[in-house]
């Protein structure tokens, strides 16, 4: 759930969920209003996944996701920071020069540097509303308890705070734990 509403607000895959809901003949409510007990409604939710980002057909961003995963909803600290990576990705791994941390993207974002052509102003974006008293919407994280994170949704949030990292600290997570194996099977660049 908390997957489909930090994408319905992304400017990259908002029209991409739109279709998504479109194509499965499921109203935006389902997202916007969920009832979690609702079979039905879960159902429905997972065939949204599925079609839009390839979720339980292992494909695309969830090609060799992890099976057996627990969830927890976490508080984020200061000292979570460094330790949390991109997905091993391209553009991230440019952005981030290679290191696949946030933090490091600072750097080429605050260069004007772009990566692929693409500007960085939507992570500029990001760190205003930041700075202007805005709260973002919880971020997903795969971890194997080692004390590594591995970004699954919110990529652009997590950057705004790199660039803002004074309001990191009570930001909002969900962190699922699985097998180093499992992970690394999903995020080919995971160390």
């Amino acid at each position: 759930m908390a997957f489909l509403q930090g994408e319905m607000k992304s400017e990259r895959f908002s029209d991409d969920l739109r279709a998504a809901l479109e194509a499965t003949h499921a109203n935006p409510s389902l997202i916007t209003n969920a009832d979690l007990r609702n079979r039905e409604e879960n159902a429905l939710r997972r065939e949204v996944m599925g079609a839009f980002r390839g979720y339980g057909r292992n494909e695309e961003l969830f090609r060799n996701f992890p099976e057996h995963v627990t969830w927890e909803f976490a508080e984020l600290e200061a000292e979570d920071l460094p330790h949390i990576r991109y997905i091993a990705y391209s553009y991230w791994d440019e952005l981030s020069r290679g290191t696949s941390r946030p933090l490091d993207a600072v750097q080429t974002i605050r260069s004007g540097t772009r990566i692929f052509d693409v500007p960085n102003d939507r992570f500029l974006e990001g760190e205003r509303f930041l700075r202007s008293g805005g709260k973002f919407p919880p971020m997903i994280f795969l971890t194997s308890g080692s004390g590594q994170y591995v970004i699954v949704e919110g990529h652009l949030r997590m950057t705004a705070y790199a660039l803002a990292p004074e309001f990191f600290p009570g930001a909002n997570c969900y962190v699922g734990t699985c097998t180093l194996a499992e992970l690394r099977k999903w995020n080919d660049g995971y160390e």
